[in-house]
């Protein structure tokens, strides 16, 4: 028995097993009927929690007749199986959570940008970031693009809520699967039921996804389009567009709470007198400016 079966004939074949996997991942048990490309089932491999069953069977996984076997094994080793026998019933089992808490760091994260002053994503993972940090609910952030965190990945965790509290904002991103599509993920974990904080989807081009992600309760950030990605609860579905400025500090508004800092710019520095200091080799990327929450940077 399984809670979830994904044959939708709608979706491409890639694109069920990435919604399988949204699924997965909120400790769902669940069965797609898709023939996913060879680099689809290399992404997820060591990349489920609940249970994942692909039918027919992939050559390289491995492949079983009992429905029961398939997810006992699947979920002990944390990998997908390959199924072959009756179709099984379909009952609902758990509540879907994400509890960052139980997780390795990065356990989806494969790889990712170098994050450099004026990266193009820096203005948008700050957006994320404040937005975020301020939630009583535990956000999953599943994007096309990701930056590469500075450092060793030293994540902080809280019990209740189960929240995973950045260092810096390239950690704003949770689940980074290429070349599984970020909006098909973050529609499987919505599809289980998750509610205990936003699923956002930071996709680089719109598709027949992202309408789907929003109606279910979900929100969209598309990389070409011009928007303000700040607006994201508001409009739900936003573009984001980046702009080189150059910033400067207003000391009359800094209270030297450091905020600006988490960035990890070389650009930006603390002065002997404590309140940030703008170097010339600013690009103007404006993550500094989004982190600070008392206007001082501008």
């Amino acid at each position: 028995m399984v809670e979830f079966i994904i044959n939708y004939s709608g979706y491409s074949e890639d694109d069920k097993l990435a919604i399988a996997v949204g699924l997965s991942m909120t400790f769902r048990q669940v069965l797609v009927e898709a023939r996913p490309s060879a680099e689809a089932l290399e992404a997820i491999k060591n990349g489920v929690w609940g249970a994942l069953l692909i039918t027919p069977c992939p050559s390289d996984l491995p492949c079983f007749k009992d429905v029961e076997d398939a997810v006992n094994y699947s979920e002990v080793y944390s990998t997908p199986v390959g199924y072959e026998g009756p179709l099984p019933k379909v009952a609902r089992r758990r509540t879907s959570t994400f509890n960052k808490h139980y997780l390795k760091p990065w356990r989806w994260a494969r790889g990712g940008e170098k994050m450099e002053v004026g990266h193009y994503l820096l203005p948008l993972m700050a957006c994320l970031y404040r937005q975020l940090k301020l939630l009583d609910a535990v956000p999953i952030v599943v994007s096309d693009v990701r930056l590469q965190p500075s450092g060793v990945s030293q994540p902080d965790y809280m019990v209740i809520p189960t929240w995973h509290i950045p260092n810096e904002v390239a950690e704003v991103v949770d689940v980074y699967m290429p070349p599984l599509k970020a909006t098909a993920i973050a529609l499987g974990i919505l599809t289980g039921g998750y509610n205990a904080g936003p699923v956002i989807a930071i996709a680089k081009t719109r598709d027949y996804l992202a309408p789907k992600v929003v109606e279910m309760g979900g929100y969209v950030v598309i990389l070409d389009e011009a928007s303000d990605p700040c607006q994201l609860f508001s409009r739900r579905i936003v573009g984001y567009s980046y702009k080189r400025r150059q910033y400067v500090v207003d000391p009359s508004l800094c209270d030297k709470c450091g905020e600006c800092l988490k960035t990890s710019c070389p650009a930006i520095t603390p002065s002997p007198l404590g309140v940030p200091q703008i170097l010339q080799t600013c690009t103007g990327c404006g993550a500094c400016a989004l982190l600070c929450t008392r206007g001082a940077i501008h």
